[in-house]
Formats: C-alpha cells, sequence, structure tokens
C-alpha cells in the first residue's frame, strides 16, 4: 500500500513523516505534505478524515465530505463532533469561561448531514462507531461504495 497524508500545519506533516520512519515506513511507502483540505486531490482506494470537522463550519460540512468522496475509489472514514443536546449544552457551558481553549470554536455536525452526503456521492455507511476521551466525543462513520 502507498499512503498519502497531509495536514493543514507544516509541523504536524513532519511530525507525522518522522513517526512513520521510526515505524519502518520509507519514503518510497509514504508521502506526507502540507495542504488544506479543499486542495487535496488523486485518486485513492480509503479516504480517511480524522478530527478534521470540527474546524469546519456546518454550512460546508456537505460540501467537503462530498469533496472527500470524490477522491475516493472504494471507502471514506470520516470522523465529527455530532450536534447532539447534550453537546450543544457542553459547548455553551464552555463559552462562559473565556481563554485560550478551542472546544467553544469546534463546529458540531448534525449526523444526518453527513450521512446524506455520503449518500449522494454513491457510498453507504457500513459501519458506525462512537469515540471518546475525557473531553472529546466523536461519531465515526465508514461508509463504502
Amino acid at each position: 500500500a502507498k499512503i498519502s497524508a497531509s495536514d493543514i500545519s507544516d509541523s504536524m506533516a513532519n511530525e507525522a513523516a518522522r513517526r512513520a520512519k521510526e515505524f519502518g515506513i520509507g519514503d518510497d511507502q509514504a508521502t506526507f505534505y502540507t495542504s488544506d483540505l479543499e486542495s487535496v486531490d488523486g485518486k485513492y482506494d480509503t479516504v480517511t478524515c480524522v478530527d478534521v470537522a470540527i474546524h469546519y463550519p456546518t454550512e460546508k460540512m456537505a460540501e467537503m465530505v462530498k469533496h472527500l468522496c470524490s477522491l475516493s475509489d472504494r471507502r471514506v472514514l470520516i470522523s465529527f463532533a455530532p450536534k447532539t443536546w447534550y453537546y450543544s449544552i457542553l459547548k455553551k457551558i464552555g463559552e462562559l469561561f473565556p481563554g485560550p481553549s478551542k472546544t467553544t470554536r469546534a463546529y458540531l455536525h448534525e449526523e444526518e448531514v453527513v450521512r446524506k452526503a455520503l449518500e449522494e456521492a454513491g457510498f453507504k455507511v457500513a459501519r458506525e462507531e462512537m469515540t471518546a476521551t475525557n473531553f472529546y466525543f466523536s461519531r465515526l462513520l465508514e461508509a463504502t461504495k
């Protein structure tokens, strides 16, 4: 398999390349580069987009999902912070405490919007999971053609 990976942060792309080398993944097997999501192009068997959607406004979410699908020949994995009453309340509470936290700037997305965009691009959700840490929850969808 050949890996192509991007991040909007140059330091994160470089860190990923460094870690790949630690695992014995050579430059001939993987390419790491700096790019915004909209500029990524090419065709891939599997496209993954993990913990990126929190940075995309709600009105751009469907367009972003469809772009990811246009890059994939077979499978798309995408995670996003689901918009539920519970997470919406937590976000509102977080807004009461000013500071450098990015939590209040994170966008929550309606799962139905993501699913509809996947379907309109010719993909069907094959698997779904909720992921969680102490402070972050996300929905992970795997969709296939």
